[in-house]
């Protein structure tokens, strides 16, 4: 009938025009979201961040301990209680150790800020993920700028400042696969020449290095320290050492594969920053 017809006419129209309606508004919410973006991120940080530090430090000095105890299966009452304990002390333990290793380290790497005339600023690491990259709890309210190098206190290179918020910034780490250092080989006999070469990120907290000259001589063990050439850098920051050489007539290059001196469980970290270009 054209009565009927008309009324179901009416009901999908209106149907289709709340559905353009919902739409707008969601296309809308994703564009106020995303330009906000950096903001909600800084402030998902600061909420989140004393939760995630705990994880994180309780995690790497309790991570055998905690398997363990998992791996038992079914525990009698008594002996959950004394579980609830022991990680009562256990958390205690990592709080106390992790002061001392601060305090620690603020001395070390002093020592080397003055004999390398570097200011640095000690930060904390919050997390990690996937893609080679560290949270550290420092931010542009610190002063943090991207770009800036990222070391421990044995002034051994972790990376450099990639993304900075207000509370805490994002460190890409040397093996990201994105990350290029120029280096040199340490070399014992100062009287021989330098040989260079770049350090470059493989992805999975892995490095190897490139562009060495076919008849250059390097070996298992030799030590890689920065050379500075590309200004991102300073001189002479510990990269890592070799463990296996790669060579082929064939190529006018060698490689190596190389074992990094960083160390992804380091609880403080120092950025530098009056390093310039």
């Amino acid at each position: 009938m054209p009565g009927t017809k008309n009324i179901l006419l009416n009901k999908k129209n209106s149907v289709l025009l709340k559905f353009l309606i919902g739409a707008a508004a969601l296309l809308f919410f994703l564009a106020i979201l995303n330009f906000f973006n950096a903001g909600i991120k800084n402030v998902f940080y600061i909420l989140s961040s004393p939760i995630e530090k705990t994880f994180w430090s309780a995690g790497e000095s309790a991570s055998g301990f905690l398997s363990s105890l998992s791996n038992a299966g079914f525990l009698s009452k008594e002996n959950e209680s004394l579980k609830n304990e022991n990680q009562k002390l256990l958390s205690e333990i990592v709080y106390l150790q992790a002061i001392t290793n601060a305090n620690q380290a603020q001395s070390e790497a002093s020592l080397a800020c003055q004999n390398a005339s570097f200011e640095m600023l000690m930060a904390g690491v919050v997390g990690s993920d996937s893609q080679d990259m560290l949270s550290i709890n420092k931010g542009s309210n610190d002063g943090i700028l991207e770009g800036m190098p990222v070391i421990n206190q044995q002034n051994v290179l972790f990376g450099k400042i990639f993304k900075v918020y207000k509370n805490f910034s994002e460190v890409m780490l040397i093996s990201n696969k994105n990350s290029v250092i120029n280096v040199e080989i340490q070399q014992s006999d100062a009287t021989k020449p330098e040989i260079e070469g770049v350090v470059k990120g493989k992805g999975g907290l892995d490095i190897y290095l490139d562009l060495i000259p076919i008849d250059d001589t390097i070996s298992q063990n030799d030590v890689l320290i920065t050379s500075a050439l590309e200004g991102t850098f300073p001189k002479n920051l510990l990269v890592g050492k070799i463990v296996k050489v790669e060579k082929n007539d064939q190529n006018p290059h060698q490689q190596a594969e190389v074992q990094p001196f960083f160390n992804i469980s380091a609880d403080n970290l120092f950025v530098i920053t009056n390093y310039k270009k």
